[in-house]
């Protein structure tokens, strides 16, 4: 059952344990210091430690459904995540990622009434709403498009939603924190950004869409 696990943890081991630059050595003898606070979607499509491909202690992570950010309140995970990522270790960049053909987006989007789903990814009606009027004048089959802009949308409402956060807003008026809204393309493997100048997601990644996914979303 739990082989594949432990395969991976061997290699693991093998990679970042052995040699004289061990990484993992460093880390345990020096203490962290991550550039990064990532908050992401629990699907295990989009894993950030497997699609940034990173080295140990290069980001905290936090997940949740559809990385759905609820609006601020003291005693949650999240908020203590941030609190002490931000307050005690000082790190600089949050960055918030989506992806495409996200299952507690279309959930959301279907209306699903499973009680435990359902009063979680609520609280993204707004982005919901945002995606479908943009979506007026694209005539009345929209269903996949309309997915892929209300993914873009619940970023952007997820990252307001940051802002409610004391150590982020405290963070923000010192200077010291970037937070940027990013959306993984699974088709297309590509990662697109927010542009604000733009109001739009675009490519920040080099490699050319695969023949089978088309860029972007």
């Amino acid at each position: 059952m739990s082989n594949k696990l432990l395969e991976g943890f061997e290699k693991f081991v093998t990679e970042e344990y052995e040699g004289n630059d061990s990484v993992m050595q460093k880390l345990v003898e020096e203490g962290q210091s991550p550039e990064y606070f990532i908050i992401s979607c629990i699907d295990s499509r989009a894993n950030p430690g497997t699609i940034f491909k990173p080295k140990p202690g290069t980001f905290f992570a936090f997940k949740a459904m559809g990385a759905i950010v609820r609006p601020y309140k003291q005693g949650t995970a999240l908020a203590a995540s941030l609190q002490f990522a931000l307050e005690y270790m000082k790190v600089p960049k949050l960055i918030l990622i989506g992806h495409t053909q996200c299952g507690a987006i279309k959930a959301l989007a279907d209306g699903n009434d499973d009680p435990e789903i359902a009063s979680f990814i609520d609280v993204a009606q707004l982005g919901l709403k945002r995606a479908k009027e943009r979506m007026t004048d694209k005539g009345a089959d929209v269903s996949d498009d309309l997915l892929r802009e209300a993914e873009k949308q619940i970023v952007l409402q997820s990252m307001e939603n940051l802002k409610s956060y004391p150590p982020v807003a405290k963070a923000l008026e010192e200077n010291r924190l970037e937070i940027r809204g990013w959306v993984f393309d699974m088709s297309a493997g590509a990662i697109l950004e927010y542009a604000q100048a733009t109001d739009k997601f675009e490519p920040i990644t080099t490699l050319k869409p695969t023949q089978q996914g088309k860029c972007c979303a």
